[in-house]
């Protein structure tokens, strides 16, 4: 059972006969729904005073029934009510999709005046990327309403329609980032899979209360639900799709467990399924062997053996990294399947899967206890063992034991170092293969020394308050695989300028910085080092004959995380880390030292800081460091963040004095 089912070629030959018979059901609202005077005159959202905005009604149709001939598709209509002028921003409607697989043929919408006056969207929809990251664009279907304005009410419909073949993500997401006053749901479901042996079912998730799923006669799914409460959009809030009610739909096909089963049955299934294939895939014990006395000597202990099978597999070449290929490319090199690992071992290039099977394959063949770990990715979803998904395992690593020692890696990865895993495949929910035994497991979190930025600038100081410096980086651990991952499609150049875009969001305004080298971008068990030179028109003032500077060079951008007062949600730092800071000032030709702040500590256990500024010879040395030693906090934890960074900027920006004993001298 998987989420995206793909449709077998007998199931398409009986849909295109019984489909093509069949008169597909237009959106479910067809035009506009009338609008009530007291829908005009409404003020303020009784059950939410002072919002900015409300859904008033809400229609989402999702239809699999024409998923094998036309593709599945989804059919949304939402009407909005604007209370204040914040809340006109609701009036730029984006619709994100994914160009690989589906389309926005329809998308339009209207705008009715608090008098009534009736405003249609006329003019074009547009095509924008909403975000590019590591060589991959998303994009969204925009187009803004006429006349948006407090009082008026929006309204707007688009349809998304699938390729053929496939079933996407069928489901709803019964909230949004407003509050919903009242919502419609229906699910058509592919009746050729269950003609096929395929049942239909669904799973529901933090469903509100009272909400009940009816089952209608034509075998649709539909659900009614008033007040839904919103989930609002924050910086550093948990992975959204884990707050969000929701239901999925999904088909059992046969000789599959059916998630009704107690858990132990149904997760025992796939966990003899699964080793099954581990064992199938790793039965080469001679290659395995010839590759172990190869890469093993025979002093090492059983943590260096671990580090050079991981080592050795990350030479194998990673075709799931290569997803930005084109057809054409990956055609022209004909590359054979690989169906174990002595075609992996002589061939040297694999699927992540088929690597992380082969680093289990070699640590067995050296005396290791290793298997197979599938986890929930912690930034999309959360491990419920009783819901029985196995949709939300949709991340696996391997598991290795070493005498009492038990290591979680990722070799799959590709730029992590060992025993570094991706940020959210720590503390992690998931399934251990235990041979036929599945053992419900936790990933270990990070410790923040895994995940630090060491900067180290030196700074040389003008006359006329202007800088030039020398600055170095390094990303260590889980901070540098997350930069290598997220530009591994880019070239040098395109590295270069997201480094340099990055590095200059904690700089002053109007840095100039440019980057003259990066090193060991390849060797991940090494930091990720930048180095580049930094200039300044102007840093820091001048009073009388005293120069006036800010202790750090590099400015705390968290407090931005935490510029708004009130919290709807709680606080969620995506791993624990540390930023280390040495700077040195060098101050202009007659200057002096005259007078430094304090030292700083501030300690909350899971938040700490400190900073200290100390002469060195003529020059000023600046120390700073602050871990963040934590990932989840209730959302009453957000005050003390909230005081704590702006602490932090404050003792950033605490100035040092340096006095002008030229000038002095001559009064």
């Amino acid at each position: 059972m998987n989420r995206i089912l793909r449709c077998s070629s007998q199931v398409i030959v009986v849909a295109a006969v019984i489909l093509m018979a069949r008169v597909m059901p237009a959106f479910a609202t067809v035009g506009w729904l009338p609008v009530s005077a007291d829908d005009l005159a409404l003020k303020d959202n009784p059950k939410e005073p002072g919002a900015d905005a409300m859904i008033l009604y809400r229609e989402v149709t999702v239809d699999a029934r024409k998923a094998n001939i036309s593709g599945d598709s989804l059919e949304e209509y939402v009407r909005i009510k604007i209370f204040t002028q914040a809340g006109t921003k609701y009036g730029h409607i984006e619709i994100p999709y994914d160009q690989s697989f589906e389309t926005i043929p329809y998308a339009g919408g209207r705008t009715i005046l608090p008098d009534g006056t009736i405003k249609d969207f006329d003019g074009q929809v547009l095509n924008s990327t909403l975000v590019r990251t590591g060589g991959v664009e998303y994009f969204a279907k925009t187009f803004t309403l006429p006349d948006v304005q407090p009082g008026c009410i929006i309204e707007y419909r688009y349809d998304r329609q699938a390729r053929p073949g496939w079933l996407h993500d069928e489901g709803w997401t019964l909230s949004s980032n407003m509050y919903t006053r009242e919502a419609h749901f229906t699910y058509y479901p592919n009746d050729i899979f269950d003609q096929a042996g395929y049942h239909a079912q669904y799973r529901p998730y933090l469903l509100p209360a009272g909400a009940k799923m009816k089952e209608n006669a034509d075998h649709s799914y539909a659900m009614e639900l008033h007040d839904i409460a919103a989930i609002v959009d924050e910086p550093l809030m948990p992975p959204k799709a884990a707050m969000e009610p929701s239901v999925e739909f999904y088909y059992v096909t046969p000789g599959e467990p059916d998630p009704t089963d107690p858990p132990t049955k149904f997760w025992s299934h796939y966990a003899k399924q699964w080793s099954g294939e581990i064992s199938h895939f790793t039965d080469k014990k001679d290659a395995l062997n010839q590759e172990i006395s190869k890469i093993l000597s025979a002093g090492d202990s059983p943590e260096m053996k671990l580090r050079k099978i991981y080592a050795r597999v990350e030479q194998i070449r990673n075709l799931s990294m290569e997803d930005y290929r084109t057809q054409k490319e990956t055609k022209a090199e004909d590359l054979k399947p690989d169906g174990n690992v002595a075609d992996v071992l002589e061939r040297g290039y694999a699927t992540g899967h088929q690597i992380n099977l082969t680093f289990i394959g070699l640590a067995r063949a050296a005396g290791f206890d290793a298997t197979e770990v599938f986890v929930a990715p912690r930034n999309t979803s959360l491990f419920i063992p009783n819901q029985n998904d196995i949709g939300e395992l949709s991340a696996e690593l391997v598991w290795v034991k070493a005498g009492s020692q038990e290591y979680y890696l990722d070799p799959s990865a590709r730029y992590f170092p060992f025993g570094v895993l991706p940020w959210y495949e720590s503390e992690a929910g998931g399934i251990r293969v235990d041979g036929h035994t599945p053992t419900i497991i936790t990933t270990p979190n990070p410790s923040s020394s895994q995940a630090t930025i060491v900067r180290t600038a030196n700074l040389t100081l003008q006359p006329d308050n202007s800088i030039s410096a020398t600055v170095q980086i390094d990303f260590t651990g889980l901070e540098g695989g997350m930069l290598r991952y997220s530009d591994r499609k880019d070239d040098q150049t395109g590295r270069t300028k997201d480094l340099e875009s990055r590095i200059k969001d904690w700089l002053p305004i109007g840095s100039e910085f440019s980057i003259t080298k990066i090193d060991d971008w390849d060797d991940i068990e090494k930091p990720l080092r930048v180095e580049g030179t930094l200039k300044l028109a102007s840093y820091g003032s001048t009073a009388s004959r005293d120069m006036l500077l800010p202790l750090d060079i590099f400015q705390a951008t968290q407090a931005g995380d935490f510029a708004e007062q009130t919290r709807h949600n709680a606080v969620y730092f995506q791993y624990p880390y540390q930023e280390i800071d040495t700077i040195t000032v060098n101050p202009p030709p007659g200057y002096k030292i005259e007078a430094m702040p304090k030292p700083q500590k501030i300690d909350l256990k899971a938040a700490v800081y400190d900073i200290t500024v100390a002469s060195q010879g003529n020059s000023v040395e600046v120390n700073r460091h602050l871990t963040i030693d934590g990932v989840l906090f209730a959302k009453e934890a957000y005050p003390t963040f909230r005081a704590f960074f702006g602490l932090v900027r404050t003792n950033d920006n605490a100035q040092m004095v340096l006095e002008n004993t030229q000038t002095g001298q001559l009064n």
